[in-house]
């Protein structure tokens, strides 16, 4: 389903701290997977998605105090071929999803 114009103004919003998030992941550490960093910051989710890190409020709120966050299940990276669509139907997936 495409991303309609509402949400992606939401998600700018509360990544941009104009808007409150629907939930917060507080206190946790999270794992660059990229450096091996553990990085202290708040997880802010807008409509199922993480919109970002650092210090933010929402309108509901988990405390990850002591525990590791870490991305899962993610594919990082994917070959167009793998993906078997044509370069035009693989570049209006990306592009609706950001990216």
């Amino acid at each position: 389903m495409p991303l309609s114009k509402e949400d992606f103004i939401k998600r700018i919003n509360v990544a941009s701290k104009k808007e409150a998030a629907d939930l917060i992941i507080k206190g946790g550490k999270i794992v660059d997977v990229f450096s091996g960093a553990l990085i202290e910051a708040d997880v802010a989710i807008s409509s199922g998605y993480i919109v970002g890190l650092g210090d933010f409020e929402g309108k509901e709120r988990i405390d990850a105090t002591g525990k590791v966050i870490s991305p899962a299940l993610i594919d990082a990276h994917v070959h167009i071929e793998s993906s078997l669509l044509t370069p035009r139907e693989f570049a209006g997936v990306l592009v609706a999803r950001g990216g």
